[in-house]
Parts: C-alpha cells; structure tokens; sequence
C-alpha cells in the first residue's frame, strides 16, 4: 500500500517537474540541470503509471491471507512481468509516450481483481469485529484505486491527449479524509471501542491457558450429569430393577471418559488447548450431547429440540467441539426460571460455505451491559460461587482455535441465541437433509 501511494506521488512529481520545477530552473538561469530533470520527469512518470496496478494486486493479495509461503512469493515475480514488459511499448524519447491501451490491458485485470480480492476479504470474514475492520478498509481503498483507475487508465487509453487524469490526486485526497474521518468517528481502519474490546478479549483470553480452572469447570458440568444417574441408580437398585440401572451406568461412564478426554487436551497449567483433530460428524457430536443432557434437563422442566438442516463432516476437535455444545446448553438451562423451558440447535450451511450452529433458549436473557463482558474469563451473570464464568469463554477460545466464530445475541425478558461458526475451511462436506413427505 506504501508502493501504490507512492506510485501516485511519483506521477504527481513526474508532472511537478514538467510544469513548475523545470520553469523556475530556467528562471534562475541553471540551464545546465534542465536536462537531468528532463530525463527524471520521464522515467519517474512510467514508474508511477506501471507500479500502481501491480502494487495494489500484491496488496490485496498480501491482506486477504489466501496465499501464503513460496506461492506468494512466486506472485510477487510472476506479476511484476507486465511492467517489464510495458518498457517494450513506451517510446522515452524525446519524451515518454506510454502506450495506454496496452497498458490498460493487463492493468484492467489487476485493479478489478484486487477489488474482488478486498470484497472477498470483507464478504467471508465470519468475526463480526474483524468484519467491521475489513468492510472499513475496503470503502477507504477500493473507491480510490477505482478512480485511479477510471481517469489514469481507462480514458487515458481511449484518448491519450485527455487531461482527466489530473482528477487523480482528488481521489486521494478523498480517500485521506476519509481516512482522517474514520480514526475520529470509527477508529483508523475500524480500530475503535469494538475493535479495542477484541484486542481486550484475545489479551484476556491468555487467562484460559490456565489448564486447572479450565478442567474444574468441565468436571463441575459432568459431575452434575453424574450426580443425577447415580440418583436413579440408586433408586434403580432399591426397587431391584437392574434393567433400568443400566443406561445411567453407561452415561456415567461416557461423562467420565468426557473428564478424561478433555484431560488429554490440557498440557500444562501454561499451555494452551490442544485440538487433536479428525474428521468429526457434527450431527452426531450434537446428538450425543443432547442424549446425554436431556434426561437431565427434562426433570428440570427443560425440553432440547433439534433441527439440524444438514448432515455435515468437519475437521477438528470432537471432544473440544462438543465442549461448545455442552457448555451452551449449560448456560442455557441455568438461565431458564420456567417450567416450560425450550432449547432449541439449528445446523444450516452459510452462504460463504461454512456451517452455523445456533442454540437458542427462552430463558431470562443477559442485559447489554453484561453482553459487552460475556464472553471475558471469569464473569458470570450467575450469583452462585460454583459458576466460575469460564463455559462462554473457554467456547469462544474453541471457535477461535477452528478458525471459527462464537457470537452471543440476547435481550432481557426474551432468550439468548448463541452463534457458532465454522469457516469453509474447516468443512469436509455437508449434504442438505432431504425432507420426508408422507403419502
């Protein structure tokens, strides 16, 4: 970005040199370096008119993060070839005659293809803040190197007399107030109140390496679940009816394998999460979450419904993954106070190709003051001293770790929905469920 606005300053002092510096020399009577300002004015004009193109093709490329290593290394090469080329069509004597049309040509992919690039970039980015920053960025920068484009290139090849081009500084001079504007109004590039609040939120996530409390949290979840299938064993054992003894041996067992699962995951009281990632059937992560909360729930007065519109294969974590599920529904059954209490999981794909899972419940609701501090270790909207404020934190780390996305939606008095999103990436495949029509 530093290249193309350089570029531009190159054009403008190439034009400088010409119209103003070279007059004042020969006012001054110091002929003798007429003619080095000459030459200079020339070659300063065709580098200003070919790297602008180039420069921002590699920025758009450098910004979206899509390549990476040795391919964008190759990019940078490959796509310098054009201005090299472009001294083949440029007569430098006795002064620079650019042939436009042949740059226009190859000059007209690399401005509407960085613009698709940054579009792209905005379009697919599934953090809501990262978001913001990016669709920032992209009204700043495109509709200048857009303008550029349009009276430096495009008129300039259809006639090469025209003196539109000297519109040109105005787009950059639009695109700096512009600018200015946002750092007083949004923040430079978008880096305002949301934006410090993120960086706030990673920083404060450096918290969650803490293995110990991150393990205590899991195992009060389960030792909840195991409480209530002793309860019933007990009972089972009283009336001496072992049949009904067995499913809840068999959850207590799949509760405690969850203890030793996440276990695994923990390195060290310094050490982050560890993902050990498979191909996982996200379908029946959820089931065996919702199978193995729901008796639980159901004596609370709280029914789990489903609708998963996909069958869908993710790459990741299973044991972490269902940790997102089983921590939602969690929260979301401590923040009903009804007996008619509802959670509902709805899986769909998204347009940009990944999948969105949203747990939504009709429970009391967070206010927008605590909804700012949510997803940060150790809050809690709950009184009670056994909730640490870890399960929203220690999902959003998880997302975060997929490359995915965990937003929290809620009004006070009306429920909350929870967001999970998994990026294209990080989808193997998904097959939309074909729906049953009764005959």
């Amino acid at each position: 970005m530093i290249t193309f606005a350089m570029s531009g300053g190159i054009g403008a002092l190439s034009e400088a040199i010409l119209t103003d510096i070279i007059p004042a020399v020969h006012k001054f009577g110091v002929e003798s370096i007429s003619h080095i300002l000459f030459t200079a004015h020339i070659y300063l004009q065709f580098l200003g008119e070919v790297i602008s193109p180039y420069a921002i093709l590699m920025y758009s490329i450098v910004y979206s993060q899509r390549v990476q290593g040795k391919r964008k290394k190759a990019l940078a090469y490959v796509l310098s070839l054009p201005m090299v080329f472009m001294i083949f069509f440029t007569d430098f004597h006795p002064d620079i005659d650019i042939n436009f049309r042949i740059l226009l040509v190859w000059s007209a992919p690399y401005f509407l293809i960085a613009s698709f690039i940054m579009f792209c970039t905005w379009r697919d980015e599934i953090n809501v803040y990262q978001r913001e920053q990016k669709f920032r960025v992209f009204i700043v920068l495109v509709p200048a190197w857009i303008g550029v484009f349009i009276f430096n290139y495009i008129l300039r090849a259809i006639d090469s007399q025209t003196e539109l081009f000297r519109i040109v500084p105005m787009f950059f001079f639009g695109a700096y107030v512009f600018f200015i504007g946002y750092i007083f109004l949004n923040g430079a590039f978008g880096i305002k109140v949301k934006v410090e609040q993120q960086q706030v939120l990673d920083k404060s996530m450096k918290i969650m390496q803490d293995g110990t409390s991150v393990l205590n949290h899991t195992i009060k979840n389960e030792m909840s679940k195991i409480k209530f299938f002793f309860n019933i064993i007990h009972k089972s054992i009283k009336t001496r009816n072992l049949e009904d003894a067995k499913k809840p041996i068999d959850s207590v067992f799949s509760a405690i394998e969850g203890i030793d699962n996440m276990v695994d995951r923990i390195r060290s009281i310094t050490q982050e999460i560890v993902p050990k990632e498979t191909n996982v059937d996200m379908n029946e992560a959820i089931q065996e979450c919702v199978d193995g909360l729901r008796d639980l729930f159901y004596s609370g007065g709280v029914k789990i419904t489903t609708d998963l519109k996909i069958d869908t294969i993710v790459y990741g974590d299973k044991t972490l993954l269902k940790e997102i599920i089983t921590n939602t529904l969690n929260n979301a059954k401590e923040a009903i106070n009804t007996n008619n209490g509802i959670i509902h999981i709805q899986m769909l794909k998204m347009k940009n190709g990944g999948i969105r899972i949203d747990i939504t419940d009709n429970g009391v609701g967070i206010s927008s003051e605590e909804l700012q501090r949510i997803i940060y270790p150790y809050f809690s909207t709950k009184k009670s001293t056994k909730n640490h404020g870890l399960g929203l934190s220690l999902s959003y780390n998880i997302a975060r770790a997929h490359d995915g996305d965990l937003t929290v939606y809620s009004e006070l008095g009306k429920g909350t929905s929870i967001v999970v999103k998994l990026p294209k990436s990080r989808v193997v495949s998904v097959i939309p469920k074909i729906e049953e029509v009764s005959m």
